[in-house]
This record gives C-alpha cells, structure tokens and sequence, in this order.
C-alpha cells in the first residue's frame, strides 16, 4: 500500500505575511487611538481602581492624590537614627546641638500650619526676632575679643551668620573652595593665618583678614619658612607685623613633607607617617631645643587659653606649610594617636583644641606675580608668565648671578657687554635696561632658530629647571618692598595682649628660639619690588 504524505505543519509564507500586514494594521490604529486620546494603557488592569459615577467622586479623588504625596514625602525624609556622642568630636557635637535649637522652633509652627507661604514667613519673623534680641550691630561693633570668648557657642554662630550674609556673596566670586575656608573660621576662636616670611605681602587677603575682624575673632599670624632667611630680615618682618597683629615667627620641623593621616588613602603613607612620628617624639628636634623645656608657640598657646576655652583653626595658601604648622604643634603637645578621617576637632588639652583641617584661601581670577599663590595647578603659559615677571623684578647684579647659579655663564656675559655699550650710555638707561633683560630671559626660555632668531616655542628643559630651583627652595631669595607700607589696624584688642608683660616675655622666648637656630645659608637673591604686595 501507497503511504499518503501528511500536511505539513509549517507556516506558509502567504500566511506569514498576512500576519506582519495586520499586526501593522494594528499599530497604526493603537498610534491613531493614543493621539487623539492621549491614553496609553487601553486596556485596565485588575489591580486599577474604578469609581463609578457619583456625587463624592471628585473628592474621594483628591483624598487619593493627598495620600500618595504623604507617601512620597515619608519616603524622601531620612529615618531618624541615634548619635553616640562619644563618637563625635566637640565641633560636631556643637554644631549638632546649635542646629537641633534653631530647628525646633520653626518645626512646631511647620506641624500646624500647612500653607507654605506661611511657613517661610514664620521661619524668617522667629529668626529675625532671636537675632535682633541678644545680637545687634551696635553690640558686635563694640564687642572684644575677651568678651566674644565668653559668649555662648550659639551667639558666637549667630555673629558669624550675621556677617556671612553681608559678606558671602562677595567672597564667593572672588575665591575658590570658600565653604571649606569658612568652616575652618566659623568653628574656630583663633585663626593662625600661616604666609611665607620670604615673600609675607603677596599671601595677605585683605577680604579674609577683614571678614575673621568682623566675626571678632583672633587672628595670630605665623612668619614660616624662617630657616631660610637671614635674622635681620626676620626682626624686620616681625616689628612690622607686630604692630598690627600677634604675630610668630615659626620653624617647621619636619623631616619631609609627608601628608596628616587622614589625607593617607593607602597603607605605604600610613606606615611612613607612624614612624616619622616616632621617630620626632623620641628625638628632641635634633637637639635644637636642648635648651628649652618646651616649644615657645605652646607656651603662648596655653597662656593665651588660660581659664578659657579656646578653638584654634589654620589657614593659609598653597606651599605656606599650613599641614607642617599643624603636624609640629601636634607633635608639642605630645599627641601621637593617628587621625581618624571623619575626626575634625581635637582635644589637645582640657580647655585646648584644634580644628585638624586647615583652610585653603585661593582666589578664582590670578595674574601676573599672584600666580605664586597656585604653584600646584599652573599651567605651560602661566608657568612662563611668572618666570618672566620674576626674574623682570631683579636688579642687574641679581640676574647675572642667578644666571651664574643656573650655570649661564654666556647669557650672564652677554647682559654685562650688552650694558657696558657706549649706546647704552648716551640713551635713556631704564628703558634700555628693561628691554636688554627682556631679550636674555627670552632667549633662556624660548627656543631659537637656525638662524638665532628666538622663536614662541617654549623651551621646556630650562623652564623647569628655573621653576623647580626658584619655588622648590634650592634657590634662595627674599622680597623687600621699595617704599613705606601701611595696614588696616581692626583689631581691638591687640594693643592690649601685646602690651602686657606675660606677652612680651613670650615673645622674646619665641624670638630668641627662631633666632638661635642656624642658617644653612647665608647668601640670597634680594628683590626690591613693590609688585608683590597684593595687600593694598
């Protein structure tokens, strides 16, 4: 018998594209559906709620809508949790506690009310009306700073918040980071504003020295960087400062540059910070200070504290030593335990502490010579921009023997024949001078051609050399001002702490300390330029 063969069960292509075709059909009638009615789910689901026609319909509606926006807002409100006090340093803790007493007033008028408009209108009045109670401006301008000591965290919050309204705006277009700067202000009693005694004028910001004035804080400037100077030019400086500022001349002595622990991501810096702990806890300074019982600044430290509690805070610019100064005064007051990263404040004694993190004052807009003020981030053409308005601020005989360091001897001789022609003599002596140390600095930075002409391509290998020797403190040089200058004295009760006699008595231990300790070198590049004072 003959098999018969059985249809086969496959899909034809006629049936296959009569399919495509409706299923196409279909979309476009679904597009056509959601256009005109703007419905994208057709079909309900059986989880959808469906309110028939009735009179209560538009307000069971609204009472829908009120219940999914109170679940929204339960969602977005962080769960409440436990702080352990011990935990925390005291900062935070009085941060936390002056935070909690200004939420809670505006909190209970938040439960009763519900208009928004009138919440932000009683949270504005209860602050206006607990400022203008105890703060006022007649009471700040007539306030000391042995008086501002005395004062409640909270009131002390209350000046500082008073001022950064005024103030805030204007700081912040001028400056870089000023949240983190002001943090370090806001949380301290004293400011130890740290610049570098070689060149003291560029570092001072008269905007930061006036804002920490008007906050009635303290501010103590640190003279660093004196082992690179000649005592002469530090007993200057320090007269100088001393008229309107408590002001220390000051030694860092550490061995190398090594970041704090709480800067320290991996174990090889943590390790190297332990030892190079120890090892400073166990040699005295390399027998520098045999003489003395203890460091002069933690002397002054503990009798400017005496009786009362006091915050110290550090800031200052970019290579000033801000993290050496903290590191030193650490290590003075003998505290060994490694920072912790969430650890701001520490207890160095009973009414003693200080905010580890110091602030960064950087300005946004830089030019010329005040490009000095951000080493670690300047770029090729910034780079040669400062070489060439620094070395333009030298006299003849400093150039020639900076190019002698830098083993010039040809562009050296050629600035001595190039102004000892008999041209030079009969014209004007300024003008051709400038121009003459125009074209040798040009000709050491810039590349020439096979003709000799010099060229806009830099010459990288000189760049560097010169910038590392000058700003890495293989050359050394110091600024002085060519004319009489002059600060703003806002300080009231600076006259009175200096004029004591217990001060006076430390800052003679002070001096004689810084003055005692031996210079490894005795000869500089001097510069007399009034370009460097940023201050006026």
């Amino acid at each position: 018998m003959v098999k018969l063969q059985k249809n086969s069960k496959r899909q034809t292509l006629k049936q296959k594209y009569a399919i495509i075709k409706k299923v196409a059909a279909h979309k476009k009638k679904l597009k056509k559906i959601i256009k005109k009615t703007n419905i994208h789910n057709r079909r309900s689901t059986k989880k959808s709620l469906k309110i028939p026609e009735c009179i209560f319909k538009k307000n069971i509606l609204e009472n829908i809508k009120n219940l999914s926006l109170n679940k929204k807002k339960k969602k977005d409100v962080p769960n409440c949790a436990e702080i352990q006090i011990n935990h925390h340093d005291d900062t935070t803790i009085k941060n936390i506690k002056y935070f909690i007493k200004n939420d809670i007033s505006t909190t209970e008028g938040e439960e009763n009310n519900t208009d928004i408009e009138s919440i932000k209108e009683n949270k504005k009045k209860k602050k206006n009306k607990n400022k203008d109670e105890h703060i006022t401006d007649d009471f700040i301008n007539n306030l000391q700073f042995s008086d501002y000591i005395n004062l409640d965290f909270i009131d002390k919050m209350r000046i500082y918040e008073k001022i950064k309204e005024c103030h805030y705006k204007d700081l912040n277009e001028k400056y870089i980071y000023v949240d983190n700067l002001l943090d370090v202000i806001k949380n301290s009693d004293v400011v130890f504003y740290v610049i570098d005694i070689r060149n003291p004028l560029i570092y001072l910001d008269k905007d930061i020295i006036n804002f920490i004035n008007s906050c009635k804080k303290q501010i103590i400037i640190i003279l660093n960087k004196c082992d690179l100077l000649d005592n002469g030019i530090i007993e200057q400086w320090v007269v100088f400062f001393r008229t309107y500022f408590i002001t220390l001349p000051f030694i860092s002595f550490m061995n190398k540059s090594i970041q704090p622990s709480y800067l320290c991501t991996k174990k090889s810096n943590e390790r190297n910070y332990k030892i190079h702990n120890n090892y400073y806890n166990n040699i005295t300074m390399n027998h520098k200070m045999s003489n003395t019982k203890s460091c002069p600044i933690k002397n002054i430290i503990e009798n400017l504290s005496k009786n009362k509690h006091i915050t110290y805070g550090v800031i200052g610019h970019i290579y000033t030593g801000r993290n050496s100064f903290i590191n030193t005064l650490l290590k003075e007051f003998n505290y060994i335990n490694n920072l912790k990263n969430e650890q701001i404040d520490i207890k160095l004694t009973h009414n003693i502490n200080l905010y580890v993190k110091p602030g960064l004052i950087l300005k946004k807009e830089l030019n010329n010579l005040e490009l000095i003020k951000k080493l670690h981030v300047l770029k090729h053409e910034e780079i040669i921009t400062l070489l060439e308005e620094f070395l333009l601020t030298l006299t003849g005989k400093n150039l020639i023997r900076l190019m002698n360091i830098i083993k010039q001897d040809e562009l050296a001789n050629k600035f001595k024949e190039m102004c000892s022609n008999d041209t030079m003599k009969q014209l004007d002596k300024a003008n051709n001078k400038l121009q003459i140390k125009k074209y040798i600095i040009h000709s050491y930075l810039y590349q020439k051609n096979q003709e000799g002409q010099i060229n806009n391509q830099i010459n990288f290998k000189n760049m560097k050399t010169l910038y590392h020797n000058l700003f890495m403190n293989k050359i050394f040089y110091y600024v002085i001002p060519k004319s009489k200058i002059s600060c703003d004295n806002q300080n009231g009760d600076i006259l009175k702490y200096s004029s004591t006699p217990l001060l006076k008595d430390l800052y003679y231990q002070v001096d004689k300390f810084v003055y005692s300790q031996k210079k490894p070198h005795t000869d500089f590049i001097i510069i007399k330029s009034d370009k460097f004072n940023s201050y006026n």
